[in-house]
């Protein structure tokens, strides 16, 4: 670590001497640094949203964030230089909870800042990853997309046999017949519950994709039946726009907002935000030293 900070205060030792050479001043040490930490030089200007939804969505997952990306769309609501949020999803789902605890943040900052919400669906956008991809204004995906799997499930899963072979009796003294379900065997009233929870779940998800994409029930039951789908067949169905590559969709963007530029603001699991290669602009050179001297 003190190899890796010695390297970055040669590197900043060089750049000011390079500043030095280029102002020809007697104040060029003050004018550098003073100009760094002035709020002029370091207003980044207004900018699209890059935020990344990757792996399982879930709580725990080891790639995906959820608290922290909740956090920057309050973040983002609040800065006024957010002229807009492109949405990366590449993910085959997750539960529930978190699906729709993210769309309806998605729709809050819709809501409530007015900007507008531009999806991309990436390698995968499945299951409840279509839920959250329904709180954008314009949906778009690569033509090898793999889409759909629209549903919900409940798994319940019997140990009674696997005791009984080993010898062992396991009895639950319990205050109604459903507090433990499934056990020795799921009953019929106990899979009518399950069947009610899950059909409920369900009926949220399609009025989602209902008021997205202006659907009605009849057109939605071709593709809620948890089928997967092609990107251009999800476009035949009405659940996206277009079929373009992810540079296509962001040079539309540039277009669009040419004074803006796009930063990255996905949470990398540390409370911070992480760059990508499409995006190293939105993170100066001062920004990295400090980064790195924090970290000692």
């Amino acid at each position: 670590m003190k190899k890796r900070m010695t390297g970055w205060i040669a590197l900043l030792m060089t750049l000011l001497c390079a500043a030095a050479l280029a102002d020809g001043s007697d104040n060029w040490l003050a004018s550098v640094l003073g100009n760094a930490q002035s709020g002029e030089a370091q207003a980044e200007g207004h900018y699209v949203a890059l935020l990344q939804i990757d792996g399982e969505l879930s709580e725990i997952d080891y790639i995906y964030d959820h608290v922290g990306t909740l956090d920057v769309l309050k973040d983002l609501a609040d800065d006024e230089d957010n002229d807009a949020l492109l949405l990366y999803l590449n993910t085959p789902g997750g539960n529930m909870y978190e699906s729709d605890e993210l769309y309806h943040a998605l729709m809050v900052y819709r809501q409530e800042t007015g900007r507008p919400v531009y999806g991309y669906m990436a390698q995968e956008c499945c299951s409840g990853g279509m839920l959250v991809a329904m709180a954008a204004d314009e949906l778009y995906a690569s033509r090898m997309t793999i889409a759909g799997n629209i549903g919900v499930y409940m798994t319940s899963v019997s140990d009674a046999e696997l005791y009984k072979k080993l010898g062992v009796e396991l009895e639950y003294i319990a205050t109604g017949e459903n507090k433990v379900p499934g056990y020795p065997e799921l009953t019929d009233e106990q899979r009518e519950i399950y069947r009610a929870m899950v059909e409920e779940s369900f009926d949220f998800f399609k009025e989602a994709i209902a008021s997205a994409r202006g659907l009605n029930e009849e057109q939605m039951a071709s593709f809620t039946d948890g089928r997967l789908l092609t990107a251009i067949q999800a476009q035949e169905l009405g659940l996206i726009d277009g079929v373009m590559y992810y540079d296509e969709l962001v040079d539309a963007l540039s277009e669009k907002y040419p004074d803006a530029e796009l930063k990255n603001v996905t949470p990398d699991g540390y409370g911070g935000y992480m760059a990508s290669s499409s995006d190293s602009s939105s993170l100066n050179w001062l920004d990295e030293l400090e980064n790195l001297l924090n970290e000692d």
